[in-house]
């Protein structure tokens, strides 16, 4: 499983999104299309988020396919009322850190594969800024907060959600996205 390119799979990934929404409620009811569907609309995002974890691509692919194996045998409990993408991330993360109960430590995040960008020769000096603010946030922020900013500046995803997803409250998460900003903040040249 790796990640996907096509630009309408990123669009269609709005946690709001009511189609979303209705493919959840058609899985959760045993339509193995609508989670197949599903897979392809976030395969990219839970791969992107466990590889920013493990620094290994195959690592990577290998926990994202547990992810949705998971998912699939988990979707009784789904509450197609909430985004999906956040409850996938969830479980993706809990996937994630069973993997490094076996490891050795905890691993920080990589450097690459910051972008969801679909072509990787377009906006180059872009990117070098793009990877160049992370890089600077993975080495200021404990890898707790780097997690937590990443879910909500490059995922996009809602406080609430990032609660569920990190098993935080929602106020903890507020506040190390708060704390997270003003310390990069203080951590730039001047």
């Amino acid at each position: 499983m790796s990640p996907q390119s096509d630009d309408s799979l990123l669009a269609a990934t709005n946690p709001a999104d009511p189609a979303e929404n209705g493919l959840a409620r058609a899985a959760k009811s045993g339509d193995p299309r609508a989670f197949e569907d599903l897979v392809r609309l976030h395969s990219s995002r839970v791969y992107n988020y466990i590889y920013q974890m493990t620094r290994h691509r195959q690592d990577a692919e290998d926990l994202a396919q547990q992810t949705f194996l998971k998912a699939f045998q988990a979707l009784a409990r789904l509450d197609p009322d909430r985004p999906f993408i956040a409850w996938l991330l969830t479980i993706a993360r809990r996937t994630a850190l069973n993997h490094f109960r076996g490891a050795k430590s905890w691993v920080e995040f990589p450097i690459d594969a910051v972008s969801r960008e679909v072509s990787p020769d377009r906006d180059t000096e872009r990117q070098d800024a793009i990877e160049n603010l992370w890089d600077r946030a993975r080495a200021a922020l404990s890898p707790r907060d780097f997690e937590v900013l990443w879910l909500r500046i490059s995922e996009d995803l809602e406080m609430k959600d990032i609660a569920q997803a990190t098993g935080l409250t929602e106020t903890h998460v507020k506040v190390i996205i708060h704390r997270a900003r003003q310390q990069l903040i203080n951590s730039m040249p001047l």
